[in-house]
């Protein structure tokens, strides 16, 4: 996804810049500290996401929106943060506030990439794109006093145990003290799906489908009743 930088502070695109740096699927193109020379330069390149200042001055990042006939994908950037609402109310993928914590970062850009795709698929799917951003999605994984940077491909699937979310992988199991309430704020709806009240699978990794589970490979997964139609919509 190519990407440029709007921010009226150096110290600003300095980080937001140093992240999207880490990210294998996204390609920073440009970084502006004027949204007037950003708003010639999207007449001329195609840019699939923004994150954008709102307190700016001259042009703040609400007006600047607002001024596009076609707009990219924006992720709003700000120190405050009682224009969450307006920005929501201007389809923005996500709000961050300043500071802005990597892991936090990571989770807004999933959420631009579910939609991406989503885009993409409406409009004539490019399933080498899309293949090629899934292979290299990855999340921050919280566990204890350690901090575990996973591919979503090698997560097989999602398990409440009490107070935690189990995520098992090819090779290890990660505990996350989460619940299944948070579960699509740590991965992308896109790649995974609800499949009973204490579990949640990687769609890409099921083999087969029975009346009241799933195979992965080695596991065997319940499906509630109240989750097979959300499921097989997901197969299709």
């Amino acid at each position: 996804m190519n990407c440029i930088i709007i921010d009226d502070e150096p110290n600003a695109i300095e980080v937001v810049k140093r992240y999207v740096e880490q990210i294998p699927y996204l390609t920073l193109l440009h970084t502006f500290r004027n949204p007037v020379k950003a708003m010639a330069y999207l007449h001329t390149e195609k840019i699939d996401l923004i994150f954008l200042d709102i307190n700016m001055p001259g042009l703040s990042g609400i007006q600047f929106t607002r001024s596009l006939e076609k707009k990219p994908l924006t992720i709003f950037t700000t120190a405050y943060s009682e224009y969450a609402v307006e920005s929501y109310e201007l389809n923005a993928v996500d709000y961050l506030v300043k500071p802005i914590e990597f892991e936090r970062f990571i989770k807004s850009v999933n959420k631009a990439i579910e939609v991406f795709q989503v885009k993409t698929n409406q409009h004539g799917a490019n399933l080498e794109t899309n293949k090629k951003i899934n292979d290299s999605l990855f999340v921050l994984l919280k566990s204890g006093p350690l901090t575990h940077k996973v591919n979503l491909n090698e997560i097989v699937f999602i398990e409440k145990e009490e107070n935690y979310l189990a995520f098992q992988t090819f090779d290890k199991k990660i505990l996350v003290r989460a619940n299944m309430a948070e579960l699509f704020d740590l991965v992308p709806e896109v790649q995974f799906c609800r499949v009973h009240k204490s579990f949640a699978v990687a769609i890409k990794h099921i083999h087969t489908v029975e009346i009241h589970q799933v195979s992965l490979g080695k596991y065997k997964i319940p499906v509630g009743s109240c989750y097979r139609e959300e499921l097989m919509k997901k197969l299709n």
